[in-house]
């Protein structure tokens, strides 16, 4: 290893974490930050909390700087997506086709057939989250149970082998 080129520590200031040697020999540098203006400065610029206390709210622009046009392109992999959708698709047509059949402007047929969609694509999407979340706790209670039997069986395994160790213990006597 390369020599260390730092300055070294007075007698009256306690040892950087980087200098701190363990009994076995071995130095650990995972705590090496060198305290010079310009690592303050960087700090400042990745999280204003840590260094100046100040605290700036993220406002709508930089809100708008973390949509990628890929997240527009891979909407339909998303969980649940597919059926809200498509409920939402139907919601829309039955309502602003009856809207419109009814004697409503077409202006207000189309008001209500986009609303519809609105709702009914939240309202399915919703739906499908609650269920997929259902069916992941009940997954986990399976697993529970399993593991549980599982154990219970190795339990049984163990005491039917410590009884057969015995009663070979006790044939050999």
């Amino acid at each position: 290893m390369a020599a260390d080129t730092r300055e070294s520590t007075s007698s009256n200031q306690s040892p950087a974490p980087s200098d701190m040697t363990v009994p076995n020999g071995k130095t650990y540098d995972a705590f090496n930050v060198p305290s010079t203006l310009e690592n303050k400065e960087s700090l400042q610029v990745a999280n204003p909390n840590t260094y100046t206390g100040k605290h700036t709210e993220p406002g709508i622009v930089d809100a708008l700087k973390t949509i990628r046009l890929q997240d527009f392109k891979e909407v339909h992999k998303k969980p649940c997506t597919r059926e809200g959708f498509l409920a939402g698709i139907g919601a829309a047509f039955a309502t602003g086709g009856v809207r419109a059949i009814l004697g409503a402007p077409i202006f207000t047929a189309c008001s209500w057939a986009v609303g519809a969609f609105a709702f009914g694509s939240f309202a399915m999407h919703e739906y499908c989250q609650g269920k997929r979340r259902r069916e992941k706790e009940g997954i986990q209670k399976v697993n529970a149970a399993l593991l549980e039997k599982k154990i219970r069986e190795e339990m049984k395994r163990e005491e039917i082998r410590k009884a057969r160790r015995k009663a070979k213990e006790e044939a050999q006597r």
